[in-house]
């Protein structure tokens, strides 16, 4: 049976969170739940997240639910396994700690019936702190927590944007096409690497395919309170410029635009530390250049 959309989620120990994504499922106001499957990649967790899949299905026999496990550790692997296993013609990938909005599979079954010539779709990430953010938060790093609205309205990407892991959803044609996701990249057990995704899309957009940000698809991220000390953030900060330096490594004009790149966003920083600083809040401005550091560090690293 091809189902009209499948829903992945890749999950590593993160069965305390698990359980809210998953019923999140259960609560869509789409009339035809038989339409969407959802399909739970385990990349070796060693907690309960399959004693918690197994009770689900359970709970929910009317439901298509399928568990698998994928033994090569790393994100993009578990990606890869839900493509593999996977029996939609769209492929929703899904964070274990996200849980979407109750008309989300609406707005997307109508944009795709009504869009046949998009591929690909991203939608809004908003963030649901555990507790309150931390003082030197800011909206510039809200990308650390999985944040992301880059439109208002619904509308194509640009060239220079692209959909975020927790909220983007292919059509099964461009895995043939452009290939599947790169295993050198993407999270593996608890490291910080990332990066899949733009590879991806940079696939995507080399072959002028039409990806849209569809604006009312919303997910809301969870942020535990562990995700937002400096010890936490660093440790992300270098895996993103590890991950960068990855992916740009074979190329001498990547290097050249991350370079450029790094260096606008330098300037960006010392405009906003002073602009925080003036507005005596300048734990913000220091997070934000400590960030930016952090992520130099990653890109100069050898190892």
């Amino acid at each position: 049976m091809m189902y009209r959309i499948s829903y992945i989620i890749c999950t590593y120990n993160r069965a305390v969170y698990l359980k809210k994504a998953l019923t999140a499922l259960t609560l869509q106001t789409y009339h035809n739940p038989q339409e969407y499957e959802i399909v739970v990649i385990d990349n070796n967790s060693t907690d309960n997240t399959e004693e918690v899949v197994h009770h689900f299905k359970l709970e929910h026999p009317m439901l298509a639910i399928t568990y698998a496990k994928e033994e090569k550790q790393g994100l993009s692997h578990a990606r890869n396994k839900g493509i593999e296993v996977s029996k939609g013609e769209w492929l929703a990938f899904l964070d274990d700690d996200a849980y979407i909005h109750p008309d989300y599979t609406n707005y997307v079954m109508a944009f795709i019936h009504d869009h046949i010539d998009v591929k690909a779709i991203g939608g809004p990430i908003l963030l649901d702190f555990e507790s309150k953010p931390p003082a030197w938060y800011t909206p510039y790093l809200g990308s650390l927590f999985g944040y992301f609205k880059p439109y208002q309205v619904t509308m194509a990407f640009s060239k220079k944007s692209y959909p975020r892991g927790s909220n983007m959803i292919f059509h099964r044609s461009l895995f043939d096409v452009y290939g599947l996701f790169n295993p050198d990249l993407g999270r593996t057990g608890n490291n910080m690497l990332g990066s899949e995704e733009k590879d991806m899309f940079q696939r995507i957009y080399q072959g002028n395919e039409r990806v849209y940000y569809l604006s009312n698809a919303i997910i809301y991220h969870l942020v535990p309170d562990f995700r937002t000390t400096p010890i936490f953030i660093k440790k992300q900060a270098i895996g993103v410029g590890k991950s960068e330096r990855i992916r740009i490594r074979q190329s001498k004009r990547q290097l050249f635009k991350k370079i450029m790149d790094e260096l606008i966003k330098w300037a960006a920083s010392m405009v906003l530390f002073f602009f925080y600083t003036l507005a005596f809040t300048p734990s913000k401005g220091i997070m934000l250049l400590r960030f930016r550091y952090w992520v130099l560090k990653g890109l100069c690293m050898k190892t």
